[in-house]
Parts: structure tokens; sequence; C-alpha cells
């Protein structure tokens, strides 16, 4: 590394903020840049909404802080004397800079990883060494990182470019196989958002969360579904029978027949519900993963998705955890607070959301004043309010003792960023035989 690429990188960086939390002073080897960048870097970072300072700023800067005056006028106009027009941005500066950057924090990456590595050294305690394992495993994808190669920053949308008003429910909806619910939610669920399903305890959240999964598999999209309570052969039994159209109370001894289970997933892509025959028809996939409950954070959610993705290149569409309160807080966090805890994990899932452009769906226990309630509200909402005011949708499963007897559900909206105001109740029945939910329809007038 040349003194003079060093200097345009150094430039590059003047005039494009964004690096300095991202290029560490021991980047640079000449000392003089180094420590010119060193003063420059806290000043912009200490004053997020300071402007790029001037030579003469700069020069007043360096004169407060080189106390034994090795900075001289000429030494620092030789460092800022660099014109980047001279030079080619798009097939020189950036793949340059880029390739610098990255072996820097390769480099930097490797050191903090030993560091990290000498912790393990006699420690036999499985939390200790899986926290350690953990803050290892986020060095590497950190120090791996290319997120920041190229100029491709999310500037926003220009309000005059009439592309940024189309609304695509095909590429920023997920259809939820309900058409009522549909409607309510302008065309389906929303990518990058967290939705609610609010209900009292036993009271039909996990059949909710399963039978949306397997309506919007049968649509075509890839479902996660997350449980953190019932075992994985229990989902997998009621996804069955709701699928595969197998009645529930048949379903241990018809599981048996292998051959049997696996016509009926072929038959999935290949008739609809009314038995028709279709071609090539799109279905997608359901991967149930379970974790006990209170043993698995957000962040273990996002390394599953990713190793899927490596793994067996399957990328989801949709994700389902059932539900948020067993998921447990990131090490190292205390949970005195259940509003601050709350928030955290529902700002854990909605970056999940965010991160990989899909919505997800949880569900929570109403109060314990709210059991066997004909009516719920967002006041219903037990241990962290937070959870509601930081989810996009809200809906709240009511079941009384009449409509357990009759074997329906209201479903009722809560809260919604988008969508159909007017309508906020649906009725919906309950098929015992194959747990589905069967019969929507509004009871709004």
């Amino acid at each position: 590394m040349t003194p003079q690429l060093e200097k345009v990188f150094f430039n590059f960086i003047l005039e494009n903020r964004k690096y300095y939390d991202l290029v560490y002073p021991n980047f640079f080897r000449n000392n003089e840049i180094k420590f010119v960048y060193t003063i420059i870097r806290k000043y912009m970072i200490d004053n997020r909404e300071a402007l790029t300072p001037t030579p003469r700023q700069i020069l007043d800067m360096v004169n407060l802080n080189d106390k034994e005056g090795v900075i001289t006028k000429d030494i620092l106009k030789s460092i800022l004397n660099v014109n980047l027009i001279d030079y080619d941005r798009t097939n020189f500066i950036e793949p340059n800079f880029n390739a610098w950057v990255l072996s820097n924090r390769l480099k930097a990456g490797v050191v903090d990883i030993v560091d990290e590595s000498r912790n393990l050294e006699g420690s036999s305690d499985l939390d200790e060494v899986s926290l350690i394992a953990d803050k290892i495993k986020n060095m590497v994808e950190d120090m791996t990182s290319t997120k920041f190669v190229g100029d491709d920053d999310d500037l926003g949308s220009d309000f005059d470019d009439v592309e940024n008003h189309i609304q695509d429910s095909s590429k920023y909806k997920v259809d939820c196989g309900i058409s009522t619910l549909n409607h309510i939610l302008g065309g389906g669920w929303d990518i990058g958002t967290l939705s609610i399903l609010m209900a009292e305890t036993n009271n039909g959240k996990s059949l909710w969360m399963q039978n949306l999964s397997v309506l919007s598999s049968n649509l075509g999209y890839n479902v996660l579904y997350i449980t953190l309570e019932m075992s994985e052969r229990k989902v997998m039994k009621r996804l069955g029978a709701m699928r595969l159209k197998i009645p529930i109370n048949d379903y241990d001894e018809i599981s048996k027949d292998t051959d049997y289970i696996k016509k009926r997933i072929n038959n999935l892509s290949k008739t609809n519900e009314s038995g028709v025959d279709l071609f090539d028809k799109k279905v997608g996939k359901i991967y149930t993963k379970f974790w006990a409950a209170g043993t698995a954070t957000v962040n273990d959610f996002d390394n599953y998705i990713q190793r899927m993705k490596e793994k067996k290149g399957v990328t989801f569409d949709m994700v389902v955890v059932d539900y948020i309160t067993l998921i447990a807080p990131p090490k190292g966090m205390g949970s005195d607070s259940l509003y601050i805890k709350g928030k955290h994990l529902a700002e854990g899932l909605r970056a999940l959301a965010a991160k990989y452009k899909c919505p997800v769906v949880t569900a929570i226990q109403v109060a314990k004043d709210a059991w066997n309630a004909t009516d719920i509200t967002l006041e219903s909402i037990p241990e962290s309010k937070a959870i509601g005011e930081t989810s996009d949708c809200v809906l709240a499963i009511i079941r009384d003792s009449l409509l357990k007897r009759q074997n329906q559900f209201r479903l009722k909206l809560l809260k919604q960023r988008d969508g159909d105001f007017s309508k906020s109740n649906i009725m919906i029945d309950l098929n015992p035989t194959y747990l589905t939910l069967d019969n929507d329809r509004f009871l709004d007038a």
C-alpha cells in the first residue's frame, strides 16, 4: 500500500462520511495520515450532524491535538491535496478501497477471535462456552461481511418516480389464504412486518398459526414454523391433518403408511382443494424447527435461516413463531423489566422480518383478566405493552363458551397500518376432523 493510495482513500472517506464507522485509524500504515484521520474521525463520530470540516478547520483541530508539532502545514497540505476527479471512481477507487477495507477487517477480526478464544482455556461450563462461541460466530460474520461494497445506500423513494407508487401485492404481500383476512390486510401479510395473534391459553393460537402456515404454503410460499412449546412431531401431525386432509384422530395409524403419505404429499402439486387436476401447481415447503421454551433467541432463528439457505438452498417467504414470550432474551441481557424484554423481542422479530423481506407472525396470551371474555382489546396484552406498540398488526382470537360449543372462532382486528378498517370482525368455522379453518365471513355490516 503506497502513501499516495492511502491519501486517495483518506480523501474518499472525507467525501463519504458513512465510512467513518467502518474504517479504523489503524487501517492506515502512514503514521501522519493515521494521526490526522484519528482526529477527524473522532470529531465526525462525536458530532453526527456536523458537516465535513474544511481544510482550515482540519488544520486547527490538528494543531490542538498535535502537542509535538509533528504535522506541519505542508504535511497536512500534501495529505489533503488530492483531487479525486483525477481517478476513475468506479474502476479504480471503489474496488481498491473495498479490498483495502475488507483485508483490514479480516486481519483485525482474526486478532479479536484469537483473543476471545483464550477465554476458552480451562472452561468447562457449557453456557460460558456457548456464549463465547456466539461471540466468535458474530465476529466471523462481521469480519467477512461485504455489505459495505458498492454505493448501494438506500436513499429512500422519490415521490415523483411513478414506479414507487405501485402497490403490487404479488411483490410486497404474502397471501394468507383466508379471503376475509386478506381483505382486512389489504391483500395479505406485508413483508418486513410483525403481526401478533392474541388469545387466552388453550384457545387456538397454535392452531391458527398452523392453519396460516398451511394456507400460505399451499399458495406457493415457503414457511418456517418455529415451535417453542409443542414438539415437532405434534406440529407435524397437525400440519399433516390440515394439509393432507387426514382425520386428526386417525393420523397416528395412517402416518405409518409412508407410501400413502408420500402420495398425498405429491398430490399437493397436482390437484386443488376441489380435486380438479392441475398442471405444475406451485406449492411451498413447510419446515418445522423446535427449541425448548426459553432456550432460543432471535439470533438463533437468524442463524438457522441462514444455515437453511446455505445447506438446503431454501429461502423463507414467511416465518411463524409459536410464540413470542417463550423466546429467550439475548445472553447477558437482564429480564427484570418485562416491558424492556417484550420490546426487545418484538423489535428483534421485526428486524428479522425486515432482514429477510418476509412477514413474521407470532402470538401472545391475553392477560388473565381477559379469560372467558366476549371481547378483547389491546389493553389485554399482558407483561409488555411494548409488544403491541412495536407490532404492525394485532389480531384477537375470541372464543367464548358458546363459540366453543359451535366450533367457531371470532377474529377481531385490533391494530393495522394498512387495509380496510371498516371491517374488523371475521367469523370462521373450525373443522374438528382436520383442525382446519373453513367458511370465513365478515360480521361487520
